[in-house]
């Protein structure tokens, strides 16, 4: 059997080919249509690329008609082909590993304490 060989063109891997900083190219949709390309550490987790993203948005228009930071999260579709949702922002954007490196900015549908309420509930047998 042949040596098991990497993409060179897979920008998660290890030891792709990206730039010497470690950063890549992310396109961003926001709520408000509004499309933002932003370079970002390939390393960095979901909560840093948030606050980054909202620092750079705040220069664009329709910024004011945005909620509060934390009523939204993350989605993409993933190497699977799955639409992924990223609740959990301590995960790093090169263990997420988008098909492409775009992310859209959707409102969360609940409160975080809301959901885990219900996991807690699911967990002890309360209907």
């Amino acid at each position: 059997m042949p040596p098991a060989m990497t993409d060179s063109l897979d920008i998660w891997a290890v030891d792709s080919q990206i730039g010497a900083d470690g950063s890549i190219s992310v396109d961003f949709l926001l709520p408000t249509g509004i499309y933002i390309n932003l370079d970002v550490p390939r390393d960095a987790t979901i909560s840093l690329i948030k606050q980054l993203l909202w620092k750079q948005a705040r220069a664009y228009p329709l910024f004011h008609l945005l909620m509060e930071i934390d009523s939204y999260m993350f989605s993409c579709v993933n190497q699977t082909a799955v639409h992924e949702e990223l609740e959990d922002e301590t995960r790093r954007l090169c263990d997420v590993r988008p098909f492409l490196p775009v992310l859209k900015l959707v409102t969360r549908n609940c409160d975080p304490g809301e959901k885990l309420d219900s996991k807690i509930g699911v967990l002890i047998g309360k209907g």
